[in-house]
C-alpha cells in the first residue's frame, strides 16, 4: 500500500511538475505572439503546433512517470502545475525572457553592423568612381545617342518627303 501510494505521489508530483512546464510553453507562445503578431492564417497554424507540442509533453510525461496511465490525480496535476507556474513564475519568467530577448537583439544588430558596415564601405569605395565617371562621360553619351539616332530621324524625315514628293508628280 506505501508503495501505491508513493507512486502515485511520485505520479502527481511528475504531473505537476509536466504542468508547470506546459505553463512555460505557454507563455513562450504568448511572447512569440505578442512578438510577431501573426495574421489569421499564421495563428491557426501556430496554434496547431502549440496544442501538438503541448500534447506530446503530456503523453510524454505520462508515459515516463506512469507507464502512460490516465487517472483523475493526473489531470489535477497537470491543472495545479499550469495553476501553479501562472500564479507564481509567470510575470517574473516573461520579464526574463524579455530582457533576454532585447539583450539578444542588441548583439544581432551589433553583429549585422558589424558586418553590413564594410560591405557599405566597399559599395561606396567601388561606385564613388563609377558616379564620377558616370558624370564626366554623360554628356558625351548623350550626345553620341543623339548621333546615333540621327539616321533614323533623317530616314522617317525622307520617307515623309518623299511621299510628298511622289504625290506632286
Amino acid at each position: 500500500m506505501i508503495t501505491y501510494v508513493s507512486e502515485q505521489m511520485y505520479v502527481f508530483l511528475a504531473t505537476l511538475y509536466g504542468g508547470i512546464i506546459i505553463g512555460f510553453i505557454y507563455d513562450l507562445y504568448r511572447i512569440f505572439r505578442c512578438i510577431f503578431k501573426p495574421k489569421k492564417l499564421a495563428t491557426i497554424i501556430e496554434d496547431l503546433i502549440f496544442w501538438i507540442v503541448i500534447s506530446i509533453t503530456a503523453v510524454s510525461v505520462l508515459l515516463f512517470s506512469n507507464e502512460g496511465q490516465l487517472r483523475f490525480y493526473t489531470f489535477l496535476g497537470f491543472f495545479a502545475g499550469v495553476l501553479l507556474y501562472n500564479r507564481i513564475l509567470s510575470n517574473f519568467i516573461i520579464k526574463i525572457i524579455i530582457v533576454f530577448l532585447r539583450a539578444l537583439k542588441k548583439v544581432l544588430l551589433k553583429i549585422l553592423k558589424g558586418v553590413i558596415y564594410p560591405i557599405k564601405l566597399l559599395i561606396n569605395f567601388l561606385s564613388g568612381p563609377w558616379y564620377w565617371v558616370k558624370r564626366k562621360l554623360s554628356p558625351v553619351y548623350y550626345r553620341f545617342k543623339r548621333i546615333c539616332l540621327l539616321p533614323k530621324i533623317l530616314i522617317k524625315e525622307m520617307k515623309k518627303y518623299i511621299k510628298l514628293i511622289q504625290k506632286k508628280k
